[in-house]
Parts: C-alpha cells; sequence; structure tokens
C-alpha cells in the first residue's frame, strides 16, 4: 500500500443500526433461563486469517477436533460485511460496530470533505486510530470489560499485523502485541502498556527475520502464551496471519501449505490451552475459533479502468479505487448514479451488481443500478445490498461494482504474483469457520444461523459476564446452554434476514462456479463458443485466467 499524509478521522453521530426481524430452528427451555448477571468466564478467541470452513475439517487435528466435539459449530457462519479485509473485520470484532459507524474501509478510502486518500496503515502509524476507536456511540468489548469488571485484563496480538491487534484491542485493551521486522531480526513490539516480559522472555522472543513457514503463528502463539501467564487475561484475542499469506501466494486451492499451517495452528492452541491449565482458569474458560474472511483462487479481469472511464463520461473523476472489493470513491461524490448508469451500460466483465450511494452525507444507503438479470433472483440483489450497506456511513464509497465468484481486478492476482485474495461479497470469500467451546457452550452441538463477525462482540460480552447492550449484532443464543429469552427471540429476529442472505450467497457462487453465467455477462465482446477449439459451456468461465509466472516475495513482506 503506498504511504499517504495521515486525514485526521473525526468523531461522528451514530447511525442507528437497521432494525432486524427473524427465526431460528432452536427453541430454548423456558426453565433453563437464567437470570442476569451471568456467569464470568475467561475467553480466548482465535481468528485465523483468511482461514475457511475446510480448513478445519479436512485434516486431523487434535486440538481443534476437541473444541468442536465439546462445543458448538457454525456451519453457515460468514463475514456479513463489506469489505472482507483484515483492517476493517478485526475492527468489527473489537468494537462490536459495523464500518457504517467505524469509518475504516478496508486499507483506506476517500476522506467525506478533501477527498483525499487516507491509508489505515499511515493512521495506525500516527496514533489516530485509537482515538477514533473510544470515541465510537457504543464502547468496545475491551473497553466494557474495563468498566464492568474493575482490575480484569484484555490481551490483543499478532504476528506481524500491528493492524488486526489495533482492530481487535478496540482502542481499550491493556496489552496489544505485535512483532516487527527490524534489520536482521524479527522483534516484540506493543502499543498501549510494555508486557512484563523477562530479559530470557524478550530474547526467545528476537529470531532471524527471514522466518520459515509456520513460524510467525508459532511466534504470535508464544508471545501470548508468554504475557497469558503473567497477566492471567480475562479476554485473549490473537490474529494469525500465514493462513492469509500462503492463501495469498500460492491461491487456496494448493492443499500443501495450508495442511501445514493448521497442524502448526493446531499446536499453537495447544500451548495456549496448556498455559491456561497452569495458570487453573482452563476449566474456567471459553475459546472462539474463527476468520477474518476466507480466500478464493481467482482469475485476474483487466476492466477496472472502466470504472475511469465511467467517472470521466460523468464529469468527475476518481478518488480511491480499491479493487479487493470493487469500492469507488469519487472526487464528485453526487455524481455516483450518473458513474454507476455509465458504468451498466458498459457491461463490464465479470461484475454481478453495481450500487451506488443515494445522496452524499453520512446517513444514505446503496441504490441497486445494474440488472437483475445479472444474477440469478433478486434474493441475491437483497444479501448483496445487505453487505454494501454494511459500509453506508460517512467513509463510504460512492459506488460497487462486485464482481462474480473466482474473479478480481486486484493487479497481483491479474499479473500472476497472487493466485489467491479475497475483500468481496462473493460466498468462497465471505463464508468463514466458527467454533465456540467452553462452560456455558453446548456439546456436539451444529448450528446452521449464519453468524456474522458483527455477532462476536455480543457473545464474547456475555461469556464474559457483562450485560446486554445494543449492538449491530446478536448473542449467538444457539450455542448456549442456558440462553435467556430474550437472547433467543433477538437470534430468531435475525435469522429471517442473515439466514436468507447466506443461502442466496451460496447459491450464486455454484451458479458461477458451474460455467453457465452467459457470455455477455463475462466480456464485452466475446468469441462465439464455436469458434474456440475445444470450448464447453464448463470451460468458458475459465478462460480469462492468468498465468502465476511471479516469484513469491520474502516472508515478512
Amino acid at each position: 500500500m503506498p504511504t499517504n499524509t495521515a486525514v485526521p478521522l473525526p468523531t461522528f453521530t451514530a447511525i442507528a443500526p437497521p432494525t432486524a426481524t427473524a427465526t431460528l430452528t432452536f427453541t430454548p427451555s423456558p426453565t433453563a433461563t437464567p437470570s442476569p448477571p451471568f456467569p464470568q468466564h475467561h475467553v480466548v478467541l482465535i481468528v485465523i486469517d483468511a482461514g475457511r470452513p475446510q480448513d478445519i475439517t479436512a485434516w486431523k487435528l487434535p486440538h481443534i477436533d476437541a473444541l468442536m466435539k465439546r462445543g458448538t459449530v457454525y456451519d453457515q457462519a460468514y463475514v456479513g460485511q463489506l469489505l472482507s479485509s483484515t483492517p476493517d473485520v478485526h475492527v468489527t470484532i473489537g468494537a462490536g460496530t459495523f464500518p457504517r459507524q467505524t469509518g475504516f474501509l478496508g486499507f483506506g478510502w476517500a476522506a467525506p470533505n478533501s477527498r483525499k486518500v487516507v491509508d489505515f496503515r499511515t493512521l495506525l502509524a500516527d496514533g489516530q486510530i485509537d482515538p477514533v476507536l473510544k470515541s465510537l456511540p457504543v464502547p468496545s468489548v475491551a473497553a466494557r470489560l474495563h468498566q464492568l469488571i474493575p482490575g480484569a485484563i484484555s490481551v490483543a496480538g499478532s504476528g506481524h499485523k500491528d493492524y488486526a491487534t489495533v482492530g481487535l484491542g478496540g482502542g481499550a485493551a491493556d496489552y496489544e502485541l505485535y512483532g516487527h521486522a527490524s534489520g536482521k531480526y524479527f522483534i516484540p513490539k506493543f502499543m498501549h502498556s510494555p508486557p512484563p516480559l523477562t530479559a530470557a522472555e524478550r530474547k526467545s522472543l528476537t529470531v532471524p527475520s527471514r522466518l520459515k513457514m509456520g513460524a510467525e503463528d508459532s511466534w504470535a502463539f508464544k508471545y501470548a502464551s508468554i504475557v497469558a501467564s503473567h497477566v492471567k487475561p480475562r479476554l485473549l484475542m490473537l490474529n494469525l496471519p500465514e493462513m492469509d499469506t500462503y492463501g495469498h501466494w500460492d491461491g487456496p486451492n494448493n492443499a500443501k501449505p495450508f495442511h501445514t499451517l493448521m497442524n502448526n495452528i493446531d499446536r499453537g492452541i495447544g500451548t495456549i490451552e496448556a498455559t491456561y491449565k497452569k495458570l487453573g482458569i482452563y476449566n474456567d474458560t471459553d475459546f472462539i475459533i474463527t476468520a477474518d474472511h476466507s480466500m478464493m483462487e481467482s482469475t485476474g479481469v483487466r476492466n477496472w479502468k472502466d470504472a475511469d472511464a465511467a467517472a470521466q463520461q460523468a464529469g468527475t473523476t476518481v478518488a480511491r479505487k480499491d479493487g479487493e472489493a470493487g469500492a469507488i470513491w469519487l472526487k464528485d461524490p453526487t455524481r455516483a448514479k450518473a458513474v454507476a448508469d455509465a458504468l451498466v451500460a458498459m457491461k463490464p466483465g465479470h461484475v454481478e451488481a453495481i450500487f451506488y450511494r443515494s445522496a452524499p452525507g453520512n446517513k444514505y444507503t446503496y441504490l441497486q443500478d445494474s440488472p437483475t438479470g445479472w444474477v440469478i433472483n433478486t434474493s441475491v440483489i437483497t444479501a448483496l445490498q445487505d453487505l454494501v450497506n454494511t459500509t453506508a456511513g460517512r467513509n463510504g464509497p460512492d459506488v460497487w461494482m462486485l464482481y462474480h465468484e473466482n474473479y478480481t481486478v486486484v493487479p497481483r492476482n491479474v499479473a500472476g504474483t497472487w493466485k489467491g485474495t479475497h475483500g468481496g461479497a462473493t460466498w468462497k470469500v465471505q463464508h468463514i469457520p466458527l467454533i465456540l467451546a467452553g462452560p456455558g457452550i453446548r456439546s456436539g452441538a451444529h448450528s446452521q444461523f449464519a453468524a456474522r463477525e458483527i455477532d462476536l462482540a455480543p457473545t464474547m460480552e456475555r461469556l464474559l459476564g457483562l450485560p446486554d447492550i445494543q449492538r449491530d449484532g446478536v448473542v449467538l443464543a444457539d450455542a448456549l446452554t442456558q440462553p435467556t429469552g430474550a437472547e433467543a427471540q433477538a437470534q430468531a429476529a435475525r435469522a429471517k434476514i442473515v439466514n436468507p442472505d447466506a443461502q442466496a450467497l451460496q447459491a450464486q457462487s455454484k451458479y458461477d462456479d458451474s460455467g453457465q453465467i452467459p457470455w455477455k455477462l463475462l466480456s464485452r465482446k466475446p468469441p462465439a463458443c464455436s469458434q474456440i477449439k475445444g470450448c464447453t459451456v464448463a470451460q468458458k468461465a475459465s478462460r480469462h485466467a492468468s498465468p502465476a509466472t511471479s516469484p513469491k516475495p520474502p516472508t515478512n513482506s
């Protein structure tokens, strides 16, 4: 990402989340409903960056398998927001608030007034993330923990991804841990208070910077375990970066590195479990295993310049484009519909939907501009609209240009340097693993509720014993052995919205994989199949693949 001068982020007025109405296949027993206050457990959240649901079931993973056996697995869990990208999703997890309120959109966006490009990493380096997180209308999980349980300690951590750590910390975690390549060494770093490390522990965390596969995740587990052994955290949240790194480089269809990495992650979870057993808090600890997004094997599309051409036709220019998600910010946001109209007229290849913001300002929604015929049915449009509306706030893009499954305009994928990507709205990047296990969690259960990232904050707070507050997400009541009636009703209401959305995205993904997409939606000037030697319907969708010829960058690039 380019380095830009950080544009200060203002505090802002909260935008009320939409009211959800809905049901669930789970019905709690009225006699099993406790009255608050709830038991106060310890919570460990493990975020496998770019982890896919199949990654936790494809191989024998003793520690994860045991958690699944004694816990609840959400088979249809998904990101449930845009962008499906590391910075904004970790903010959602830690803050419990959608991007439309936090203002954080992936690695960058255009400032609402100046339209200058804002870079998340630059804001982080300049110390501008925490003040915004602290100013949110609803406090983060770590902030509420400190407010309501005096003396409780929270820890957030990662390998090199300080931008994941800061999101999980929500501006309030006591210790925010990450690693940094400094010269020949990869060294422990921190935000907020310095962690209590002995000289020997600090030395053991200072390792050669050219890390081998699995070494960074192992390092993150070690750093977190050492700090936990000193401070006995009530809440530990840990991002593991390497599945994302190798997913981009090798593509998710290459099973070998992911088998190695998942075995390594499983051992790391065992390390945390052993630490908690030594501390005497293991039996009082709930574990949550999930991912911030998934990863798809990607085919490069060379039509991202259509956005610039459409903006020019509409009398404006593009301020910023995010190819991972399909987000477009304009110099003149009042021209959003005109740009969307121009894009629709172009029929850009591999695009499934185009939306534009209804009006400039803080309060708006996204409106469909592309024909419904570009997708399989209106349910898909509803699902996509729900996703883009999670960004309908002060920093939201002016136009969304969403691509079909398997296709991306990310330059490194188009060039062949990367084989995998994420960031968008399709099921392969939205579908994530989610396991809850520990005291108060149903054992050996599988839920078909389409849980989202936004549901993690209220669920962690419930397990921590914190009283309920109004959030965008809901407590995952069907995972609890003793949910309240209000918790079950809230989840049932939300299910009527999110379950059909997840089903629609999944159906569209299967259709995209089938090779039945009309040629007019794949390319503006396609040759007839009869003119292509060996062409069949099933092969059409793969004709535009770009070979991956570039070497891998260094491990810690």
